[in-house]
């Protein structure tokens, strides 16, 4: 494998989804898009153009692309192969503002009364991850209904995005939503060709950028040497722009942005523990996930809370501090659970799911309303975030769909549509 390919590899892929994305969400696309670039693109480049990296690698890079390759084409076979892409531009006519309003309304209210609940009734917390989500649908809602009132709920959402990226000075969510949110515009606008492939020339120096200044900004806003914000942050991009006398390349944002988007890291790391250290679970864990996913914590006591540290460091060896959170993939998922053999064959029946989940709900429920075109990134995003287990998208795939059919009774029982006049 040459840097040529692997370029070559990127560009193919992000044509790929950009094509399709004003015909539908294409969020399986953009699984397949960003799973290639944290385990393929960004781990070849660490091994082959940025030495100064290699060192956090555990494994020779054959022995990691002897598994992450093969692991990547079997989840890609089993996607590419079962997917079924329906073909909504049309409907996209057929959203109706006041149906449109009527939903993004419902859907604001649900996570900000389940926010404010939690404060009376902290057990609400096992759903708010997902409630949270809401007002992002609600945000991709008013797109289709500019009203004075919508663009300024639209404003305050993004607000709310932005500021808790600020404030915590985690970024993932806000470049996620940001991507999902321009994905919602190119359907519902129907993009040019141009106004799509431009997306990536507009989103990666800003990422850069960001990925540049994370660090040093995290250290001021938590020392309390200077307050979380935009301008703070707008301060140290142009303090780091003045400074960098590197080619473009080699500077520091480009340097960090490659580390941080190496998902390749986690599974070499669970390679070499397992089974040399800790034997394989034989699929002891992928079951435990599973009766998670389905049981009650009532009913099953060991439920598994996400971001727990327990697992990462029992089949990594590697300990975490309190405050980091960090999982062994999906990649790794498979590996630990089933070996090498076996997770090549659940890789790919998990992309043949993955693929007949989103045609399914395409089917059943955009086809008939195509407003539901909404849930998708919602109830699918985390599939898209290739740092997340196994446990982790499935319960949130689970719970989306339950917390979906409760708005739709909602929308029925409690707030139906106007009958046409």
């Amino acid at each position: 494998m040459t840097l040529s390919v692997v370029f070559i590899v990127f560009v193919l892929l992000y044509l790929l989804l950009m094509r399709q994305a004003n015909k539908f969400i294409p969020i399986i696309y953009l699984a397949l898009f960003t799973y290639y670039i944290q385990y393929i693109f960004s781990v070849y480049l660490i091994y082959n153009e940025y030495p100064m990296l290699e060192r956090q690698m555990p494994l020779r890079q054959e022995v990691l692309f002897g598994y992450l390759i093969p692991a990547v084409a079997a989840l890609f076979g089993g996607a590419l192969l079962f997917k079924k892409d329906i073909d909504l531009s049309q409907r996209v006519k057929d959203i109706t503002p006041q149906a449109a309003t009527r939903l993004g309304h419902l859907l604001l209210i649900i996570s900000l009364s389940v926010d404010v609940g939690t404060i009376f009734i902290p057990s609400l917390e096992s759903v708010s991850s997902f409630t949270n989500n809401l007002k992002y649908g609600a945000f991709m809602c008013y797109t289709f209904s500019l009203t004075p009132l919508n663009i300024v709920l639209m404003f305050l959402i993004f607000s709310n995005l932005l500021r808790d990226a600020l404030i915590g000075g985690i970024f993932i969510d806000f470049f996620m939503w940001c991507t999902m949110f321009f994905m919602m515009f190119s359907y519902r606008f129907q993009f040019s060709d141009f106004r799509r492939y431009l997306f990536i020339l507009i989103a990666f120096p800003v990422l850069i950028l960001i990925q540049s200044i994370k660090q040093e900004y995290r250290y001021f806003t938590y020392k309390g040497k200077k307050e979380s914000g935009l301008g703070t942050l707008t301060e140290l991009a142009i303090k780091k722009q003045e400074q960098e006398d590197s080619p473009f390349t080699e500077s520091s944002g480009v340097i960090n942005t490659v580390a941080r988007l190496n998902q390749g890291w986690h599974v070499a790391k669970v390679m070499k523990h397992v089974p040399s250290k800790v034997p394989f679970s034989n699929g002891e864990d992928f079951l435990s996930d599973l009766k998670g996913v389905i049981l009650p914590r009532v009913l099953f006591p060991e439920k598994k809370i996400a971001g727990d540290h327990s697992k990462f460091e029992h089949f990594t060896g590697h300990i975490l501090h309190n405050n980091t959170s960090m999982t062994v993939g999906v990649l790794g998922d498979y590996y630990l659970n089933f070996g090498y053999t076996g997770a090549l064959v659940g890789l790919f029946i998990f992309g043949a799911v993955a693929s007949r989940a989103v045609y399914w709900f395409t089917k059943k429920y955009v086809v008939s309303h195509p407003i539901n075109i909404i849930w998708i990134p919602v109830l699918f995003g985390y599939m898209v975030r290739a740092n997340n287990d196994f446990y982790t998208v499935i319960n949130s795939m689970f719970k989306g769909f339950l917390i979906f059919l409760f708005v739709q009774f909602l929308l029925k029982a409690v707030w139906p549509e106007p009958a046409a006049r």
